[in-house]
């Protein structure tokens, strides 16, 4: 028979909330492909008129693209900060349902990005309102979860500079669709990259200083 704590630990298992977690995750990458209409053309449209109507979804498919990429890089950031976790305490508990809150919402905001970003600023500064969200979740996660980790098994270095590097390219794209009057998908996809380029040369960086260090 299973005693108080055993029955304790199975509630706060860490298994329980990536299953959880998982779930919202796939859930969420699946109704960003709903945005991706097909185009109502009638009876034999034209390979012109075809063309067309795709070439006028190209909104939708950016804001496709960039909603998958983030969900999916949440996803990975979330498994990667709890990966030294056994038992999920209450508040890293708390911490990821409202990163999940986050996710939830994405494929809403991006669904009024592909529909409006080039003609409305709000558009494009309530899609990266959210994803500030997600990214300070997650930062404000990886500080709870390493405050109680063993310092051999915390994560790595380059992973904070990722998610700030991230987060910094969201808050600077709230007002982009506003400084950018059309282009505020195009800003906030620029603003993207940047951030992977500034990640890329950062771990780059930090592991020839630590290389540098192990050889001398």
């Amino acid at each position: 028979m299973k005693t108080l704590t055993d029955e304790a630990r199975d509630e706060r298992s860490i298994a329980r909330l990536f299953a959880l977690c998982d779930g919202v995750f796939a859930i969420a990458m699946t109704l960003l492909a709903l945005d991706l209409r097909v185009p109502d053309l009638g009876k034999d449209p034209s390979d012109a008129s075809l063309r067309g109507a795709l070439a006028d979804l190209e909104p939708r498919y950016l804001s496709f693209l960039v909603s998958f990429y983030a969900i999916a890089s949440y996803w990975r950031r979330h498994r990667r900060e709890m990966r030294t976790v056994q038992v999920s305490p209450p508040r890293l508990v708390r911490l990821t349902l409202f990163l999940l809150l986050t996710i939830t919402v994405l494929p809403f905001v991006s669904n009024v990005l592909g529909s409006y970003g080039n003609q409305a600023g709000i558009a494009v500064a309530a899609y990266a309102g959210v994803n500030v969200f997600a990214a300070g979740t997650l930062l404000v996660i990886r500080y709870v979860v390493d405050k109680h980790a063993p310092p051999k098994e915390a994560a790595n270095e380059h992973a904070r500079y990722e998610l700030w590097f991230d987060l910094a390219a969201f808050v600077l794209a709230v007002p982009s669709g506003y400084v950018f009057p059309g282009e505020g998908p195009q800003a906030l996809i620029a603003l993207l990259a940047l951030s992977a380029v500034a990640s890329y040369v950062t771990r780059h960086l930090l592991k020839r200083r630590t290389n540098a260090g192990a050889s001398s």
